[in-house]
């Protein structure tokens, strides 16, 4: 099949075969404006290629006050929930190299006492942090790990529940933000540089937790719509490029906060397009092998009942028919994204979306669901 390059003003669009389908355009045009995005990058796959790409809309929309610049499909969106793949993939490979189990104590890994107060004499294990059964909340705050910390922070049982540690799913950031110590203290090395080694340099993916390790002229504006203000507010935070990210200044256990590990992976539609595929191929790309099959089983196994949970991965019905989905999704600050995909169809789709005005912390409603099912209508249905 022939590769067709379409200008289409300010959006840009690849597809393999003679074109679009006609209405599909038409269809993503709308939920754009409805939803009232700056900026969109849809990328979907099937069995191990990119069958169709689109970047629409601004990495620096008109509204900034700055000469805007067009959406381009190498720019870097922050990735959200999304981002907790990434973990979970990591953590995966070291249980698959038998550094890690999934039943063990995660205190073990952290350097401080990991124990809920109302429930001292249960562990919390890595598993329950992977599927939020740890009993821990974000309403304390999660971008700090020291805010779970006895030894940081007077108030740490904040972050606890009345939960005993996995019998009640609840999700919540931390969680991950304690994963990504575990990864530093079970290799002595920094999550963002493990997260590279095992997936990102095998792959040949761009991208990082890291920000001051990527291009910020490659950074898409995120905003969101401050209804006191009647008016959208640009949010950079997954963006900020900290002096303590620097080699010669981080500190294991200390600094991953602010690498943002629950959220803060920054990576292009096509690269997380290709990172999609390896999981879709149940952890293989190519002749390249990320982790296990049965770890890949285990990421997509459903483990807390109706909310639908697996190791980082949400099972997702409705979208495609007769076909359960596995993937994540992901929100907040200006930004909607998801990766969902179909291990048995070996169909994928990749939406990353900025300035919406949902309300919604996933997007999975209004963003994501009727994107997906345009694209598998038209792409996939009768017989394509």
């Amino acid at each position: 099949m022939v590769l067709v390059a379409l200008s289409l003003g300010p959006f840009a669009m690849h597809i393999f075969g003679q074109g679009a389908p006609a209405g599909l355009e038409e269809e993503i045009q709308k939920v754009f404006d409805d939803r009232k995005m700056t900026g969109l990058a849809v990328a979907v796959v099937s069995g191990d290629s990119i069958i169709y790409q689109k970047a629409m809309g601004y990495r620096v929309p008109p509204e900034e006050g700055v000469t805007p610049d067009t959406l381009q499909e190498d720019d870097l969106f922050a990735l959200a929930s999304v981002s907790k793949t990434f973990i979970a993939t990591a953590i995966m490979r070291l249980v698959d190299e038998k550094k890690l189990k999934l039943d063990e104590d995660a205190q073990k890994y952290l350097g401080f006492r990991l124990r809920n107060p109302n429930s001292p004499d249960k562990k919390i294990t890595i598993k329950h942090l992977l599927t939020h059964t740890s009993g821990i909340t974000d309403s304390h705050g999660w971008w700090n790990i020291d805010y779970i910390n006895p030894s940081k922070d007077k108030e740490y049982s904040k972050s606890y529940t009345d939960n005993v540690p996995g019998r009640h799913y609840e999700y919540c950031n931390l969680n991950y933000t304690l994963l990504a110590g575990v990864i530093e203290g079970v290799t002595g090395k920094r999550f963002d540089s493990v997260v590279d080694e095992f997936i990102m340099e095998p792959l040949g993916l761009g991208g990082s937790f890291n920000s001051n390790k990527l291009d910020k002229t490659k950074f898409v504006d995120y905003y969101y719509y401050d209804e006191s203000k009647k008016k959208r507010m640009i949010n950079d935070y997954f963006y900020r490029q900290y002096p303590q990210l620097e080699p010669a200044k981080y500190v294991l256990g200390e600094n991953l906060s602010l690498e943002y590990p629950a959220a803060g992976m920054k990576i292009t539609a096509a690269d997380l397009a290709r990172y999609m595929m390896m999981h879709m191929n149940y952890g293989q790309l190519g002749g390249t092998r990320v982790i296990s099959k049965k770890s890949e089983q285990q990421m997509q196994k459903n483990y807390v009942g109706s909310s639908n949970y697996g190791l980082s991965y949400r099972q997702y019905e409705g979208l495609v028919p007769g076909a359960v989905l596995h993937g994540q999704t992901g929100g907040g600050g200006g930004v909607k994204t998801c990766m969902i995909f179909d291990p048995e169809k070996k169909i994928g789709f990749v939406v990353l979306s900025a300035g919406a005005t949902s309300a919604e912390i996933d997007g999975y409603g209004d963003i994501h669901k009727p994107l997906i099912k345009a694209l598998y209508k038209y792409l996939f249905a009768d017989g394509k």
